[in-house]
């Protein structure tokens, strides 16, 4: 907060940090949501941002924030579990998409550390702009989830590891460590995502 050169209206020239957390508290998280998306598309569109191939790069990873430990915080965000018991305070889960050259939020989603990653991602397949490549680490393989992604909009492209014993045919070759492959999907995906067909396919690459 005392990096931040904030002023209020008057003769007082500084704001002291617990009374910019009662302001905060008196506008309510819908506000600040709001400034939030709104500053992000606003620096991201400004910005110049070198892309690859006619795409832009992102990248979707999560991360877990400690909250103070009330009663209301307990109740909307829980404590993770350990092999003692429960953690000392609340924690949230925040989902980011990220700008790769900048590293600019592009997106970000938040809820109780009991929501799984996974979940989350599902809120930023509408939100991901079109011609763009977003990296995955191998914790958000489902076919479910990337199909919709690459299918929601135009030119919307995935990257991830591969998780080891994965199932697959290979299609064709398309160079010595470059291949298409053709991936099966389960019933219980397909129920989840009715759009999901009974194979994909996808570009291997290999080291």
């Amino acid at each position: 907060v005392n990096q931040l050169d904030i002023l209020l209206p008057g003769d007082r020239p500084f704001v002291a940090p617990s009374a910019f957390l009662q302001a905060r508290q008196k506008l309510g998280h819908k506000s600040i949501e709001r400034l939030f998306h709104e500053t992000a598309a606003g620096w991201h569109q400004q910005a110049n941002h070198p892309g690859w191939a006619g795409l832009q790069l992102l990248a979707v990873d999560g991360v877990m924030w400690r909250t103070p430990d009330t009663p209301d915080n307990a109740a909307a965000f829980a404590k993770p579990g350990t092999q003692h018991g429960e953690t000392a305070y609340p924690q949230v889960r925040m989902l980011c998409q990220m700008e790769l050259t900048s590293h600019l939020l592009v997106q970000a989603v938040m809820e109780s550390c009991a929501v799984n990653e996974m979940v989350l991602a599902e809120q930023l397949v509408a939100r991901t702009p079109d011609h763009s490549l977003t990296l995955f680490d191998k914790g958000f393989y489902s076919l479910g989830l990337l199909h919709a992604w690459q299918t929601t909009g135009s030119e919307r492209h995935w990257l991830l590891p591969l998780k080891k014993g994965t199932q697959y045919e290979v299609v064709r070759k398309l160079g010595r460590q470059d291949a298409l492959v053709r991936l099966k999907t389960s019933p219980q995906a397909r129920k989840k995502w009715p759009q999901l067909p009974e194979t994909l396919e996808a570009r291997l690459l290999t080291r």
